[in-house]
């Protein structure tokens, strides 16, 4: 015969191991004061959102800097510049809304635009030292086939 106090000490510790489980998943992925993850990916998402609203000299500046040359040999500033612009011009300024999913390499976020429609947003960056830019994402619908064709690559 089972003594009775053993199926509460179960419970307690079922319950502790899932608040550690969730626990674990917070350390792995800390989120930042502003919002934004306490990770690489997190860090270069936020920079990149602040230079795009700063304006094209500080876009021109960050992508210099952080884009991974490999990119910039595909795509040169230039050319990210353009799409910049067509962009800032579609969409005005961006916000931080919410963190949809953050890795350590990747954070999917959802930005607000001048008119509060929200946008998703990936940045990637790369898997080891210096840590640069890959790429910026942006998820759309888009008319017709259900959004099967969507997204813009900065």
């Amino acid at each position: 015969m089972r003594p009775r106090h053993s199926i509460p000490w179960v419970v307690f510790l079922v319950v502790l191991s899932t608040a550690a489980a969730f626990a674990g998943d917070k350390a792995a992925n800390p989120i930042g004061p502003d919002g934004w993850p306490a990770t690489r990916a997190g860090e270069m998402g936020r920079g990149w959102v602040s230079a795009y609203c700063a304006g094209e000299d500080s876009m021109r500046a960050f992508l210099s800097h952080h884009m991974a040359p490999r990119n910039l040999e595909e795509k040169n500033v230039q050319v990210r510049i353009e799409k910049y612009k067509d962009l800032h011009d579609q969409y005005g300024r961006l916000q931080l809304d919410s963190v949809e999913e953050s890795t350590p390499q990747k954070v999917t976020v959802k930005l607000l635009d001048a008119d509060a429609k929200s946008r998703t947003f990936t940045f990637t960056i790369q898997d080891g030292p210096p840590w640069k830019l890959v790429s910026v994402t942006i998820r759309q619908p888009m008319d017709g086939i259900h959004g099967l064709f969507n997204g813009f690559h900065h």
